[in-house]
């Protein structure tokens, strides 16, 4: 978590040197898709490696600079590269996947610093559904735990159209993920939390 502490602090440098945009946030709605990567941390990438990303998102303006963010996340992580757990874990020697399904509600602040460029800084709590997935023929069986997270995130609007813009985004995923024998991902990793970056480019569209 510390090596996005600069990128932060860049960004709310930046969120405070130049006046807000005529047309900002309030009274609109912005909808959006990102697609792209998840940079594991740690235990994590040693046992799962990285994955991809897809994301969907709305923001509600509350200010010309500030909105309310909800964003539906499916962080996929893959196949464990420890078959010696995978035996110890399900009895047989068998894939074991992982993949975390989020529902994030934060906080957005924005504000143009040129007349295409608009940097946004974003955090909140999460509610996280971390799934493991057991293959059987042409069946999957699945685990699944809900558990609680923080994340937040840098990224950048560019104006490509009045209502449509590039959507440029990174954010960091926090995950308390248990500390019982059985949950997968203690089991595996030995830790309480999964940590993890995601990367993702989309498209937004401005409502209103």
């Amino acid at each position: 978590m510390n090596r996005s502490i600069p990128l932060i602090a860049l960004a709310l440098i930046l969120l405070g040197t130049e006046p807000l945009c005529a047309q900002g946030l309030k009274g609109r709605e912005l909808l959006g898709v990102r697609i792209g990567g998840t940079i594991a941390s740690s235990a994590l990438h040693d046992e799962f490696g990285n994955g991809t990303e897809l994301e969907l998102h709305f923001i509600k303006g509350i200010t010309s600079w500030l909105g309310a963010d909800l964003a539906l996340s499916s962080h996929s992580f893959g196949e464990s590269k420890d078959p010696a757990k995978n035996i110890e874990f399900t009895g047989l020697n068998r894939e074991v996947k992982l993949h975390l399904y989020s529902l994030a509600v934060g906080i957005v602040a924005l504000k143009t610093i040129r007349q295409h460029i608009t940097p946004t800084i974003e955090a909140g709590p999460g509610v996280y559904s971390v799934n493991t997935i057991l293959p059987e023929g042409f069946y999957e069986a699945q685990k699944t735990d809900n558990r609680l997270g923080l994340y937040g995130g840098i990224g950048l609007l560019i104006k490509i159209t009045k209502s449509v813009s590039l959507n440029v985004n990174a954010k960091y995923h926090h995950v308390f993920v248990g500390n019982k024998p059985e949950d997968t991902v203690r089991f595996y990793t030995g830790e309480q939390t999964a940590r993890f970056y995601q990367v993702a480019v989309g498209v937004a569209i401005y409502t209103g």
